[in-house]
């Protein structure tokens, strides 16, 4: 298991970016880049898993922006978002922060390998009964930010 967190605030460059995550706060034994299942530098986007299992992706962040409008993130493996592991909110006054989390099991085959990251995403879709409402997101500032990532089989 991993616990990695970025806790001071930080400002994405767009609103595709990745959130890099600063420190580790728990890293198992089985996690260790050299004989584990997971790669991660400290201060990186990225989480490299390099064993085969089904894997629990938990991340939750307070986040907010510069502008009014709607936020949303998603869980990417190796660059593709992942259905059903995503989360939006709506920033109603800029500086307010709202809470979004994101859980999700992944499966990663044998041999396989994914590398995992949380970007945000540029566009949200909302129902607007028949005609979808497509709405643009804006470029988020997240702070406590917090993912894990455990390994079950």
């Amino acid at each position: 298991m991993i616990q990695s967190l970025q806790e001071q605030e930080l400002v994405l460059t767009s609103n595709t970016a990745p959130i890099t995550f600063a420190d580790t706060d728990l890293r198992t034994a089985s996690a260790n880049c050299f004989n584990g299942w997971l790669n991660h530098n400290e201060g990186s986007a990225q989480f490299n898993i390099v064993a085969g299992g089904i894997y629990e992706i938990d991340f939750n962040a307070n986040v907010t922006s510069a502008t009014a409008g709607a936020i949303a993130f998603g869980i990417f493996t190796d660059g593709v978002k992942l259905n059903g592991g995503e989360a939006d909110t709506v920033i109603a006054t800029a500086g307010d922060y709202n809470n979004i989390s994101i859980h999700k099991y992944v499966r990663v085959c044998g041999r396989g390998n994914v590398t995992v990251t949380i970007n945000s995403l540029p566009t949200v879709t909302y129902n607007g009964g028949a005609t979808p409402i497509v709405t643009d997101t804006q470029i988020p500032i997240v702070k406590n930010a917090n993912i894990s990532i455990k390994r079950y089989a």
